[in-house]
């Protein structure tokens, strides 16, 4: 069976429409040739994140970070570490509240690390504080079953 997702370029946010078949081998963007299936999380900024939420067909983990928080960069490895897993399935992005505060405003982050749940453009669940890898995959397969 074939299915059409809808991906924002992790590159440069172009939307894409892509299908997804056990053929497929690789998802360049249209506009960029950037690869759509790459897992890693994305640095985005306001526009793009809010970009990203509206228009995705997966799932996302967002975390709300400052470099100035010692909790923040202690997930750091563990946040990158889940995404593997999760390519084309979940999306994991990370806004910096030091440069991008409009989204933390809108959402209402008032405590670092906060990481939101978003599913169909809508905020499904947050958590505040550091989580393991372990924690952040477990909720990432909580989110593409939901």
């Amino acid at each position: 069976s074939m299915e059409l997702l809808k991906i924002v370029c992790p590159e440069c946010s172009t939307i894409n429409n892509i299908q997804i078949s056990t053929q497929t081998k690789s998802f360049p963007c249209t506009q960029c040739q950037g690869d759509l299936d790459d897992p890693s999380p994305i640095e985005v900024n306001d526009e793009s994140c809010a970009l990203h939420i509206k228009e995705d067909n997966i799932p996302l983990l967002v975390d709300f970070y400052s470099n100035y928080c010692a909790p923040c960069i202690e997930m750091f490895d563990d946040f990158e570490g889940a995404s593997y897993g999760y390519s084309l399935k979940v999306r994991f992005l990370k806004v910096n509240t030091d440069d991008f505060k409009k989204v933390a405003i809108e959402y209402g982050v008032n405590s670092l690390p906060t990481i939101i749940a978003f599913k169909d453009g809508k905020e499904v669940n947050r958590i505040s504080g550091t989580l393991t890898q372990h924690q952040l995959s477990t909720w990432a397969k909580e989110l593409i079953k939901a």
